[in-house]
């Protein structure tokens, strides 16, 4: 196990002298001058170039004032979009505590909103797996590959479930869950029955992994008529692993095109984005919002929305802030019960109110920051090990 990780630790690093291999100069000017350097005296870029040519060059170079290398631009796109989508998972969990509690009393305002997020914020992980998925297996190989998904989805989740196991004892009460007999936990360990995110995230990528060379159209396809027909077997993973399949093969058929949604304008970007939520609010709120059929054109609506949204953000404060929510969602999708529940639990003890949107916001954003604060510094805090099997 531990070889997986130098190996990965070995291949960042020939990444990055990959990149330095082709070094960016900027002048003061603003000018940008790319040399690809392939390794052999006198010659830069796949032609030869006289001597003098380089000599005159480097003296250039030599004499520009206040050279710098211009490093890669991540594009933030794919970690403002999951860092909405982790919000919005957030916040559906901590509006389903203000419903379980009748707290919205006899306004329909969290029927409705459960209903809009339910409707897309999950599909949305699935893409967005599935957008670096057939890459990641060419580069590392399916054994290692797996290998890795077993020490970053299994490993946690088996960890997380038995904390949240152990958890429940003293806390059944805040929590509206029955303490667990050790029946009843392994049966919940096994068939991923109420911590179901990542075994059926693990489950849906090997599939994704064995079929990555079928075509991808047909393979959309094919998940999707499995997804609308196949019968419900009560094994959780399974179920919604085949549910939510079609949205990880739709990244897997985007993979690395998703960068061109960066072309779309701004304003037509928000528009698409405002005309996606009108319908997904309209859709989701009909009597037959739970049907098969609708379940993926809405989970892909809402991921194209997610999209637009980020699209419209930029670079912004803002963007900067939901990619580094992004990059901590799975910390974030672990650990957000704990202080989302103390958070319900000040509002009412401390600020003596139940009204829904103090209870709706305030645990939402504790629930995020929280989690997502302890994420970002898991190295220096020495608990990596919450995270990632450490050997």
């Amino acid at each position: 196990m531990g070889g997986v990780a130098k190996g990965g630790e070995s291949e960042r690093l020939n990444d990055s002298l990959n990149y330095n291999h082709r070094s960016v100069l900027v002048t003061e000017r603003g000018a940008v001058r790319s040399c690809a350097v392939n390794g052999t005296a006198g010659a830069i870029g796949p032609t030869s170039t006289p001597t003098s040519t380089l000599t005159s060059t480097a003296t250039a170079v030599a004499k520009t004032p206040a050279l710098t290398i211009a490093p890669p631009q991540r594009d933030i796109l794919i970690d403002v979009a999951r860092g909405l989508a982790i919000v919005l998972v957030a916040l559906g969990h901590t509006n389903l505590g203000v419903l379980h509690r009748g707290w919205w009393g006899e306004s329909g305002t969290g029927l409705r909103l459960s209903a809009a997020i339910y409707s897309f914020h999950m599909p949305a992980f699935f893409f967005v797996s599935g957008v670096f998925l057939r890459q990641g297996v060419d580069k590392r190989g399916e054994k290692r590959y797996t290998l890795e998904k077993l020490r970053t989805m299994i490993y946690p989740y088996a960890l997380w479930a038995s904390i949240f196991a152990l958890a429940t004892i003293p806390f059944a009460r805040f929590m509206m869950q029955p303490t667990p007999s050790w029946k009843l936990f392994f049966f919940n360990l096994v068939t991923a029955n109420t911590f179901w995110f990542l075994p059926t995230l693990f489950f849906a990528i090997m599939i994704g992994m064995l079929a990555r060379r079928v075509p991808m159209p047909l393979l959309f396809a094919l998940t999707a008529t499995v997804c609308m027909f196949l019968p419900h077997t009560d094994v959780q993973f399974e179920d919604r692993g085949v549910r939510h399949l079609p949205f990880l093969v739709a990244g897997m058929w985007v993979g690395n095109s998703f960068t061109l949604m960066q072309r779309v304008p701004s304003l037509a970007a928000a528009l698409i984005a405002a005309l996606c939520g009108a319908v997904i609010v309209f859709l989701a709120g009909q009597p037959y919002a739970e049907s098969a059929y609708l379940f993926i054109p809405l989970g892909l609506l809402g991921t194209l929305m997610l999209m637009l949204v980020a699209k419209c953000l930029g670079r912004s404060p803002l963007a900067r802030a939901l990619a580094w929510t992004g990059a901590a969602s799975f910390g974030i999708f672990l650990m957000s019960s704990f202080p989302q529940g103390a958070g319900r639990e000040f509002v009412l003890r401390a600020l003596h109110t139940s009204a829904p949107w103090p209870q709706l916001i305030f645990p939402t954003l504790l629930a995020v920051s929280i989690p997502a604060w302890l994420y970002h510094r898991r190295v220096r805090l020495h608990i990596e090990w919450l995270f990632v099997w450490p050997f």
